[in-house]
Parts: structure tokens; sequence; C-alpha cells
């Protein structure tokens, strides 16, 4: 491959001439390169170097008029370009539209959940009893919804009764549906109850069980509904009733349905996360027990821990002493 002469003087200045004090390429001089050749060797040729020179001087004045100083420690795009503006405050458009957008869509979510939430205690029938457990209930702050499967049994202001039953296919085993099914029940209860004409609520829970008696849960976020035997697990029941001769209202709630196995397996699970929460702190037992071992040794000790040699008192001589002083402390 052959080599490429080198650049001669008057070349490497025309080179470095296409640049602007950035060290950009100023495509107004790139273009005017070949007039400026021109007039370079024009004016070598009739007035020697003093006028080749003297041109030079010319545009180096004539290019620091047009162009501004580039001030290296200034933020600004030397090539006067206002891309990194344009990006920035598009960028904090984006970002302040997402926080508008996210806090519109709370604010809406908010209202029209209070606003579908149903109230029991004006009006409760079987229709609003289903608005309840379509949309759910306020309970507290907060805000507690029901299983989708459900089954509104009776809803009737002159009997006074209302009875709902649920399939759960969330908990995972006994001790959570316990849990859950007693946060929902109260929930609908203390709506229903507010109702002067409700005085009894019955919430039944339902689970699905495979053949070895495990839960089933849905799967594929709930589209794919699991198979498997319906079994009745609990039933909460809550009533009010006024003391007589008095105007105290008497909230009861009472639990039935649950068999044998499922108490079992129940306080199982209950014990299982109790011994997990298991205390290491220091007991008064313990105390106790410290403090009769230091007296027994101390009861033990002679003149030998002076003088050396083997022990003067055995533990059969010291053991009553012991034992008393172990009482006593304990006392």
């Amino acid at each position: 491959m052959a080599k490429r002469r080198p650049l001669t003087a008057d070349e490497a200045t025309e080179l470095f001439s296409e640049l602007d004090d950035s060290g950009v390429v100023d495509p107004l001089r790139a273009r005017d390169a070949s007039r400026r050749r021109a007039l370079r060797d024009k004016a070598r040729k009739e007035g020697g170097e003093e006028a080749f020179s003297q041109l030079e001087g010319d545009e180096r004045r004539r290019s620091r008029r047009t162009h501004q100083k580039v001030d290296p420690l200034s933020m600004d795009d030397p090539s006067g370009s206002k891309v990194g503006e344009t990006i920035t405050r598009t960028a904090l458009i984006c970002i302040i539209g997402v926080l508008v957008f996210v806090l519109g869509m709370q604010i809406v979510y908010g209202v029209g959940r209070r606003l579908n939430t149903a109230n029991l205690s004006e009006r409760t029938t079987v229709e609003t009893v289903e608005h309840a457990m379509e949309s759910g209930v306020e309970w507290g702050n907060g805000f507690t919804q029901f299983p989708e499967e459900f089954t509104v049994e009776e809803a009737d202001e002159r009997t006074g009764v209302v009875e709902v039953s649920v399939v759960d296919t969330t908990s995972k085993n006994e001790l959570e549906l316990l849990s859950n099914s007693q946060i929902q029940a109260a929930a609908l209860a203390t709506n229903a109850l507010l109702n002067d004409k409700i005085n009894r609520v019955m919430y039944n829970v339902f689970v699905r069980v495979d053949d070895d008696g495990n839960f089933v849960h849905d799967s594929f976020f709930g589209f794919i509904k699991g198979q498997g035997t319906q079994r009745a697990m609990l039933t909460f029941i809550w009533t009010k009733e006024i003391a007589a001769g008095t105007s105290n209202i008497d909230w009861e709630l009472r639990i039935v349905g649950m068999d044998d196995e499922t108490a079992a397996k129940i306080q199982e699970q209950v014990n299982s996360v109790s011994s997990l929460a298991e205390s290491d702190e220091l007991t008064q037992d313990d105390i106790n027990e410290e403090r009769a071992e230091q007296q027994l040794e101390s009861a033990l000790h002679g003149g030998e821990i002076f003088t050396g040699g083997d022990s003067e008192k055995s533990l059969d001589d010291v053991q009553p002493d012991a034992d008393e002083a172990s009482a006593g402390s304990a006392e």
C-alpha cells in the first residue's frame, strides 16, 4: 500500500483552518476552503510572502469577529446546540406527567371506592349485601374485600337475619383461614348490625380440598380455578341483643362448625408460630439457679484456696447448706 506524502505547511494550515475555536469542523469554513486556497496562491504569486502573511492575518481577524470566544468552563455547548436543554426539559415534563397521572389515579380510585362502598346500616337487602360483597366495605381506617365466590343465602330486614357463604381460595392453611375469615366476618357484621332491623349475621366459610385434605388454590392470577371437593370449615355468627332494663347493646360472636381435626391443625400451627418467637430474656428462675450455684461453689472452698492441695470439703458436707440457701433464695 503506497504511503501518502506528508502535508506541506500550507496544506496543514488549510486543514486546521476548517476548525472553529471549539475544535469542531465549521461547515462554512470547509465550504470556502477552495476559495481560500486560490486567494493564498494568488497573494503569494503576486505579492510574495508579505502579501500572504497579510492575507492570513486578515482572515484570522475576520474569524474572531464572526465567532464568539469559547469559555472552557461554561456549561453551554460551544457549537451552539440546544439538544441537552431539550432532553432535560423533556425528561422533567415526562416525570412530572407520570407523578400527576399516578396521583390522579389514586384520587379517582379512592373516591370511586368510597362511592361504591355499600352501607348496610341504611338498607339491608339481597341486592345491597351482594353489592357489599362485590365492592367491599370500610373497616376502621382500612378496606375489607371478600372472596370472589360468594352466595347471599338470606338478607331480610323483616327477619333481621343476614347469611352469606363464601369460598376461600387464598388462605394457605387453617390458621390463615381463621384469621382472614374472622376479619371479613367482623367487617360485614359491623356494617350490617348498625342497622336497627338486623340482629343476626352468619358468615359461612368453605374451601376446596384435594384427596389428601390439602387446600386447593386458584392459579394464574385467579384465571384457572382450583379443582377439588368443597368443604365447610367455619361459621361466624354475630348476634346483637339489647339488655333488658338498660340502653346497652350487647354484640356476641360465636364460631361454630369447627371439627376436631380442624381445631387440632389450628392449635398445631399456632404452636409452631409461637415457637419461632420464644423469648431469650433472663428470667427469675435463671437468676435463682445461678445464685445457688455460686453459693455451693463458695461453700466448697476451704483453706486449700490459700495453701493449695486437696479440697478440705466434699459435696456431701455442704449439700444440706446449699439446699437451704437455694430454698431461701427462691423464697
